[in-house]
């Protein structure tokens, strides 16, 4: 994207595994400076996935395309179990992210580690609080040994690691098989453009740079109070308080269009992100 726009500023809300495919949220240009508000704080459900499991097997990155550690070779499960053990990861739980992961310890990425045959010190990979909103078994394959769910959760879970940690639920081991994002940040699949499109040449129309904050209200000032928001200084506020659940952020607005994010304090907006121009 980078060359085909020919902006080195791009970033994204959430990566994907190299084998996933599915919702891939870019922010070109100025909008980088507002992936830190992708998706309303504390979302349940800000993503969702369609995840393919292979019971049967452990493997170094909780998937089949990893160095296989442990291989089972009694009954699988059934689909009530199958079912059971899944639903048990739905609410709040602790899960410790896998060593093939962008997560950083001691400054380097735990995948960076894994691939030199590096282990961390104990204890220095932490288990983190995540929120798994909804997981249903669409379809299970006893023979196969492979099962499809869907999975809406919050921001930093690992579906590789739901796969691994249901596998030794099951006793079975299971590891994931495929992977689809269905979901981020209010975009779904309907609303992406596949990347061999951009590959030949022929880019998408690209979405406004205020179109991933739908989650925060709306605020609207006039021209004078527009100066003074751009210019870094509190804008006279219509809300009397703050907005419930996005922790007092606005998208704001002038008689020009998008202004930036403010946040609503004591009757005034305070300018936190501005993006005008």
């Amino acid at each position: 994207m980078r060359k085909a726009l020919g902006e080195k500023r791009i970033g994204h809300s959430g990566t994907l595994d190299p084998m996933a495919t599915g919702v891939l949220v870019l922010y070109i240009g100025r909008a980088t400076r507002l992936i830190e508000y992708a998706g309303r704080p504390g979302d349940p459900a800000a993503k969702a996935y369609r995840c393919t499991m292979k019971l049967g097997l452990e493997t170094d990155t909780q998937d089949v395309w990893g160095e296989t550690i442990r291989a089972w070779d009694g009954p699988l499960p059934d689909g009530e179990s199958v079912r059971a053990a899944l639903a048990s990861f739905r609410g709040e739980s602790l899960q410790t992210p896998p060593m093939y992961s962008a997560v950083k310890v001691g400054g380097r990425k735990l995948y960076e580690l894994a691939r030199r045959g590096e282990v961390p010190e104990d204890g220095a990979v932490k288990a983190r609080r995540i929120f798994i909103n909804n997981i249903i078994v669409n379809h299970y394959d006893r023979n196969a040994g492979e099962a499809v769910f869907d999975i809406e959760c919050g921001k930093g879970v690992y579906v590789r690691t739901v796969c691994a940690d249901a596998g030794r639920l099951l006793g079975c081991g299971a590891a994931m098989s495929g992977l689809v994002r269905t979901r981020s940040d209010g975009f779904a699949l309907a609303d992406c453009a596949a990347d061999t499109v951009v590959e030949g040449g022929a880019l998408p129309s690209l979405l406004p740079v205020d179109a991933a904050l739908g989650w925060m209200a709306r605020a609207e000032l006039d021209d004078a109070e527009a100066r003074r928001f751009c210019n870094g200084l509190p804008a006279a506020a219509e809300q009397d308080a703050e907005p419930e659940g996005t922790g007092g952020k606005v998208r704001v607005y002038g008689p020009d269009g998008f202004l930036g994010v403010g946040r609503v304090e004591s009757g005034a907006i305070r300018p936190e992100k501005v993006v005008r121009g």
